[in-house]
């Protein structure tokens, strides 16, 4: 018992790890990618250009994506063994994951148009998984948020939650309703990483929450790991 418990306690660490890697990894390929692909401006261009059909080395970028898209498949499964169930109880990580697959995993292997417009089908493609991936995240952080109310180990989270998930949802609002339907294109880049931000914010945050259970800060009324 003692054994299989250990064993369910390294797994989550793990899974926990790839959540906090995550953002960091990102943050860290593309402030590189940007500064080798010369004229590149992190203000009024989008990530997703950094690995589009003009960028100078975007291997680099797609290789980035793919990795963020396998880091945060892990950490929704992570979530889904942390955190107690009830309503929403697969759901929740499923949506989160979702992100991972559609909005990074799309990118790695659908280049952008040039400015990310709707040139072609690939660069469509792009936008449409990209967008769907976007929604499936904040999706999950509200459906998240109704297995944190229940579980002890979770509880003082339920807010933070609630708020990091309508801070991101205005902030990607902001950022199609301004930089995309207003074709403000010099705040295009700014506004996109504001709601990158908004949304790892909550993902280190749940990440090393879910790091503190697995190092055995678990209320002993829950068994917080899910099979």
């Amino acid at each position: 018992m003692l054994e299989s418990r250990s064993t369910q306690d390294n797994l989550l660490r793990f899974l926990a790890l790839c959540g906090i890697a995550a953002p960091i990894v990102f943050a860290i390929l593309v402030t590189v990618s940007g500064f080798i692909y010369e004229g590149y401006s992190h203000v009024t261009q989008a990530v997703s250009e950094l690995g589009g059909v003009e960028a100078q080395y975007p291997m680099l970028q797609n290789v980035n994506f793919f990795v963020m898209a396998v880091l945060f498949v892990a950490f929704a499964i992570g979530l889904h063994r942390g955190i107690g169930g009830g309503s929403g109880s697969k759901l929740g990580p499923l949506l989160v994951g979702g992100f991972g697959v559609s909005a990074s995993l799309g990118s790695a292997f659908l280049p952008c148009d040039p400015g990310c417009e709707f040139h072609t089908l690939t660069g469509t493609l792009h936008n449409l998984t990209g967008l769907g991936g976007f929604i499936s995240g904040i999706a999950g952080i509200f459906v998240i948020s109704t297995r944190l109310k229940r579980d002890p180990n979770w509880q003082t989270f339920y807010t933070f939650s609630w708020i990091a998930g309508i801070a991101t949802l205005i902030a990607l609002l902001l950022w199609i309703g301004i930089a995309k339907a207003a074709d403000v294109d010099s705040v295009n880049g700014l506004l996109q990483r504001l709601f990158v931000l908004s949304w790892f914010v909550w993902v280190e945050v749940m990440a090393l929450r879910l790091f503190r259970i697995s190092a055995g800060t678990r209320s002993t009324d829950t068994l917080a790991a899910r099979a």
